[in-house]
């Protein structure tokens, strides 16, 4: 029986070698085995708090108009770039002075399927210094003013249009601007300073009382698109050429008492928490334990009604002190990259399981930091959740559940 144990310690421990940082490996062993030592155990020391920085509204799967939340989109941002490689035809380039472009236009899609808005929009381009107006991960509101986009020149205005289906199809609402005058705008592409993206600058005219949405860069279909029909002395051919880079500028509605006292959490209003653990009560040194799950736990206050709501949790990278809450003008907490959590919201409770992070711990791929908790970019960026956070209850605050093998 002894030998039978050991065999069993020597398989498990050179398991958790290889799979402490992958969270969706399942693990090769049968915890329901009596020859294992299952053990559980609670943590509830868990110190969190809610920071403030500029809201970054790049990499979402949707660009925003409109005011909403107490939320003004100011204007969206797009990046197109100049050259397509197609599977089937020679490689067309904007640069390619041997092309005549006979048609230009620009194409944008709704995300609903539901007309929500007839305020006419407006497409500008940047003639001057296009390329380096904004950046995907890091431009907002306090660093991209009106002077930077006073410089833009107008390229069109257009309303959404809806096809009616002639089946029971979604038909999606567009926005489609037709460049008649275009010989400027390949002169701006074709400037071979820089070939490989310039930008644009999409915004509403009329003011829009709710947040519409299309499909940016990120959407695995129906992204931005710019169609092209060239000719050449041998063919005609139609090209399209999308979008890369995008981002929605947005000013955030005021931050409340509630966000304050709270593990806040909204992308549109720049509102992200932290959660420091204590450890003490765990054998996390210990290289003869490996653990089953994880759970972390987290309850939100009454008012909020996000069921199936993402969030997200990265593993710091370095220490930081917490608060409450504070303000920071940047947000510069870097994390580990090569993990990323998830948990839903369900019936007011969060859960979300960070195995991933207890054993990078305990194999000493990763220091005991925290965890920044964020909301998804699939989720709708003007919606707040607000987790329970008070040590003056008892019950209701952050914890986690483990469960684990002792050998």
């Amino acid at each position: 029986m002894k030998s039978t144990i050991a065999i069993i310690q020597i398989a498990v421990f050179t398991s958790l070698i290889t799979i402490f940082n992958c969270e969706n490996n399942s693990i090769p062993y049968d915890f329901d085995d009596p020859e294992l030592n299952l053990d559980t155990l609670t943590i509830s020391a868990i110190n969190g708090g809610t920071y403030l920085s500029p809201p970054t509204m790049g990499t979402a799967d949707a660009l925003y108009f409109g005011n909403s939340y107490g939320n003004k989109n100011l204007f969206s941002l797009i990046k197109f770039a100049s050259q397509i490689q197609n599977s089937n035809v020679k490689n067309y380039t904007l640069v390619d002075t041997s092309v005549t472009v006979d048609s230009l236009n620009f194409l944008f899609t709704a995300t609903q399927d539901t007309l929500l808005t007839n305020s006419e929009f407006e497409l500008y381009y940047f003639p001057s210094g296009g390329d380096s107006v904004f950046s995907e991960s890091e431009s907002n509101y306090l660093n991209i003013s009106d002077n930077d986009v006073s410089g833009a020149t107008l390229l069109g205005r257009a309303r959404f249009t809806q096809k009616m289906p002639d089946s029971t199809e979604k038909i999606y609402p567009t926005l489609s601007f037709k460049i008649d005058e275009f010989d400027d705008l390949i002169d701006f592409f074709a400037d071979t300073t820089n070939t490989q993206n310039r930008t644009f600058m999409l915004k509403n005219i009329d003011s829009i009382d709710e947040i519409v949405g299309i499909n940016s860069s990120e959407a695995a279909a129906r992204y931005p698109i710019m169609n092209v029909h060239f000719r050449t002395d041998s063919d005609t051919i139609h090209s399209i050429f999308r979008a890369i880079d995008d981002v929605t500028i947005v000013e955030p509605r005021s931050v409340t008492e509630i966000d304050k006292n709270n593990i806040s959490i909204s992308r549109a209003a720049g509102l992200k928490s932290i959660l420091k653990f204590d450890f003490k009560g765990l054998p996390i040194d210990s290289t003869l334990m490996v653990i089953k799950s994880a759970e972390l736990i987290i309850n939100s206050i009454p008012e909020n009604m996000l069921d199936d709501y993402v969030i997200n949790a990265a593993i710091l990278a370095d220490s930081l002190n917490i608060s409450n809450y504070w303000e920071i003008d940047k947000d510069e907490y870097s994390i580990e990259q090569n993990i990323l959590m998830k948990g839903t919201i369900s019936e007011n409770q969060l859960k979300m399981e960070i195995r991933s992070f207890l054993q990078g711990i305990n194999t000493k791929s990763y220091s005991n930091f925290g965890l920044k908790l964020f909301s998804s970019t699939s989720e709708n960026p003007f919606k707040t959740v607000n987790f329970l956070n008070d040590s003056s209850i008892i019950t209701g605050n952050p914890i986690l559940k483990i469960v684990y093998v002792e050998l």
